[in-house]
């Protein structure tokens, strides 16, 4: 799926759930936030996190297991698996009601000749 240009943020939820994250834990959470929403997934190696999220491999280690937490069953999010989830059931609905359209719109072309 190509990158998604925005994401729904409900920031009262985030506040409550990250209060006790440092400066540094915040900006790598919210990094792996974006890449999974933006790419659908996250790796499961940590080189490629670090990468991610701007930290040395020594950072990354010494934050993972804070991070973490926020993850189930290989770094997936349960909050964005289920906007990812209602999405693509958005874009479904759009797509058949467009096709329902479309089609409707050639029949009347035909009805007309």
């Amino acid at each position: 799926m190509s990158t998604r240009p925005w994401m729904p943020f409900n920031i009262a939820d985030y506040h409550a759930d990250t209060r006790h994250l440092s400066t540094v834990q915040h900006g790598a959470y919210m990094l792996l936030i974006l890449h999974y929403w933006a790419r659908g997934d996250l790796p499961d190696d940590d080189q490629q996190l670090a990468n991610i999220t701007g930290l040395s491999m020594e950072e990354w280690l010494a934050n993972r297991a804070v991070i973490n937490r926020f993850f189930f069953d290989g770094w997936k999010h349960k909050r964005i698996e289920h906007e990812l989830k209602r999405r693509a059931e958005i874009y479904l609905k759009k797509r058949a009601a467009a096709e329902k359209s479309n089609f409707k719109r050639e029949m009347n072309k035909f009805r007309r000749l």
